[in-house]
């Protein structure tokens, strides 16, 4: 009788065991590497994809946020670390975006699908940022009027059958008096870097040009160096303007003879 109800005791610790040890792990991977969003395809449509507790739609769970005092903006599967480019220096990964017109009551879902968002933030702020102990802080300016940045990534780019920080991330600008939800970025290129003190209503970016698709896949060639641009985009029109790439002006030129 003993005996087995030291088995039992041992068997009940072993449990307990298990379970904070997978809760742990799966906490870490979040908070490592931010949400992996596995892309759809049609047979995993077919699946019984069961969503993990952190996947709930909660509106309780104190993650949502009133912004300019009549939009309840609401990330789908919250987590967050510190970084950023947004005001606060934390970065704050989502799976979605719900956004909720405190005035008419009217819900909009920004993505259709899951995707991966990177960070969102306003767009009209001011912060200060220290580089070093000798200087005085800088203040960084952004202006754009009541617009949210969302950096995320929507594509598998790297064809690993998810959505992660390893892709490339895209720039939207989300206006909640139209509902609207604008795509920034041209067509072929990637977000690297935010550039603050831009113009009033203007986003200028650092941007990746995206590599050319490999034709043959079952040989894997060595990734091309990323050609840099710089863009400013006008939120008011709607338009950008797209640099030349500064790799080519450092590109050496064979002497005349």
């Amino acid at each position: 009788m003993m005996e087995k109800f030291r088995v039992g005791v041992f068997l009940f610790f072993l449990l307990i065991l298990a379970v904070l040890t997978f809760s742990l792990s799966k906490s870490w991977r979040l908070y490592d590497d931010g949400y992996e969003v596995t892309v759809e395809t049609p047979e995993s449509k077919e699946k019984d994809n069961t969503p993990e507790p952190s996947d709930t739609l909660d509106l309780e769970d104190g993650n949502g946020k009133i912004y300019w005092k009549q939009y309840f903006i609401y990330p789908h599967g919250l987590v967050t670390e510190s970084g950023g480019f947004g005001p606060d220096g934390i970065l704050s990964h989502a799976r979605n975006l719900y956004s909720i017109n405190l005035k008419d009551g009217k819900v909009q879902k920004l993505f259709p699908h899951d995707v991966y968002i990177w960070d969102f933030f306003v767009g009209d702020f001011a912060k200060k940022t220290v580089s070093n102990t000798i200087d005085d802080p800088k203040e960084d300016v952004l202006s754009l009027e009541k617009k949210i940045i969302i950096l995320a990534v929507t594509e598998d780019s790297n064809l690993d059958g998810v959505l992660n920080y390893k892709d490339h991330k895209l720039v939207y600008l989300f206006d909640p008096e139209t509902s609207g939800l604008q795509t920034v970025l041209p067509l072929g290129f990637h977000f690297r870097k935010l550039i603050y003190n831009s113009m009033k209503n203007h986003l200028t970016l650092i941007l990746g040009k995206n590599p050319d698709k490999q034709i043959n896949k079952r040989k894997k060639l060595p990734e091309p160096e990323t050609k840099i641009h710089i863009f400013d985009y006008d939120a008011t029109s709607a338009k950008g303007v797209l640099s030349g790439s500064l790799e080519a002006l450092t590109t050496p030129t064979s002497p005349s003879h």
